[in-house]
């Protein structure tokens, strides 16, 4: 857990694992690393039919070719020593992408970032982010440490931990903010349909 996880959140996620190891599903693999494949597979799954509902409401289609069957039974067929490598980034994508994109891309050895564009915005917004430190709703609910959820947000070179953690954190920070201001989202909310603006078809 980060650092500025309250003893409250540690119990509550020891709770959690105890309970989850008390079921009796079967892991999807009885070997590890074909497990932890399995894992990131489903987990692309996940987030795929997460960005297929932003885009239907959007009416912007989506597609995820990588998470289809066919495409992970070959991932699955292929020998762990192959499908990484500490020289290539992705090999297996690469193979399957040769000749699509630009050699340079494929040859690259490790995955791009936006660590410098990160850290400048939380510098930029430090104002707003010490105000959020100081009004938690997540500290408020017993889930962060008050004085580390400060430290992490107002000197984030700090976390060791990388930025994963904090970006989640502020992303529940965000989320809670926005229930507490809005608890009927407006597309939510009904509508009298003479209320809705009329469209000059003739201009459009």
């Amino acid at each position: 857990l980060p650092a500025w996880a309250s003893a409250q959140a540690a119990e509550q996620f020891g709770e959690l694992l105890a309970r989850a190891a008390e079921r009796d599903d079967l892991p999807p693999a009885s070997e590890a690393g074909r497990h932890a494949r399995i894992h990131q597979m489903r987990e692309a799954g996940r987030i795929a039919g997460l960005l297929y509902e932003a885009g239907a409401a959007a009416d912007l289609p989506t597609h995820s070719p990588f998470c289809d069957d066919t495409v992970l039974d070959a991932c699955l067929a292929v020998r762990p020593e192959d499908a990484g490598s500490p020289w290539s980034y992705k090999p297996l994508l690469a193979a399957a992408m040769g000749g699509l994109v630009p050699d340079r891309l494929l040859e690259r050895t490790t995955k791009d970032h936006c660590g410098t564009e990160w850290h400048h915005g939380l510098r930029t917004h430090r104002r707003q982010l010490a105000a959020w430190a100081d009004t938690s709703l997540l500290s408020a609910a017993g889930i962060t440490e008050p004085r580390a959820l400060r430290l992490a947000m107002l000197s984030p070179g700090l976390n060791t931990g990388g930025v994963a953690g904090l970006e989640n954190t502020l992303g529940a920070e965000a989320w809670l903010r926005e229930v507490a201001a809005h608890p009927e989202p407006e597309y939510l909310a009904l509508r009298d349909p003479q209320e809705e603006p009329s469209i000059d078809t003739a201009t459009h």
